[in-house]
């Protein structure tokens, strides 16, 4: 109860700094956020609720961590008009296969364009990311977050501006999903072996089977909404 109660706060946290930067533009693109200190206190939250809300929010692109130097807003960031909440309130089965149906006619083509458009840097981050999610399963860590991060950087390696638009809505969602998922573990198993096959794709640059691999991923996970 205690753990849900806390990424019930980082959500809502992570909302509310959201509003402060994209719809209230108290934080233009590109400006430093304000130390952790400050910004907890100006948020009424602990330091560990901000970290888990900021984080929330880099796997959006709405900020980025620049190592040595601190937290900033993206030079680009995602349309004001399309709410991280615009999709919440997901609760049922059906409405979340809507969502994963969504993603399949999404992100096989997303991840084809990647194949296409990415720079080597791009796929050495796309690998990162998928070293992370492995590591924070390992971890007992948030291995979701650092899915969604995987996600994103092959979103971003697309070089689509709408796709990158599209997506922090869905992830939104999908992050909805993940906090009331009844079967987590399976997720997680799904996620480890499935980001590989993605990966092995992608890293060859090889646009049918990346895109075949994404879509047996996202079939994976709508099975897992029949258990």
């Amino acid at each position: 109860m205690m753990e849900n109660r806390r990424a019930k706060l980082s959500e809502q946290t992570s909302d509310r700094l959201y509003e402060w930067i994209v719809e209230e533009k108290r934080y233009p693109p590109g400006s430093k956020l304000p130390n952790e200190n400050e910004l907890s206190e100006a948020l009424s939250v602990s330091r560990t609720t901000l970290r888990e809300a900021i984080s929330f929010l880099v796997a959006q692109g709405v900020l980025e961590i620049r190592r040595g130097k601190g937290t900033f807003v993206s030079e680009d960031l995602p349309d004001p008009g399309m709410d991280l909440s615009a999709l919440a309130g997901i609760r049922s089965r059906v409405r979340a296969k809507d969502l994963f149906e969504m993603r399949l006619i999404f992100e096989p083509a997303t991840v084809a364009l990647a194949c296409q458009r990415a720079s080597d840097e791009e796929l050495e981050q796309i690998l990162n990311k998928a070293r992370r999610v492995e590591q924070a399963a390992a971890q007992g860590g948030d291995w979701p977050l650092a899915d969604q991060e995987f996600h994103w950087a092959i979103i971003r390696a697309s070089h689509n501006e709408y796709m990158r638009r599209l997506y922090p809505i869905i992830n939104g969602a999908v992050d909805e999903i993940m906090q009331i998922a009844q079967n987590r573990q399976h997720m997680q198993d799904i996620a480890l072996s499935d980001n590989l096959m993605i990966l092995d794709f992608l890293l060859q640059r090889d646009e049918a089977g990346a895109r075949h691999a994404m879509s047996i991923h996202i079939k994976h996970l709508i099975n897992t909404l029949r258990d």
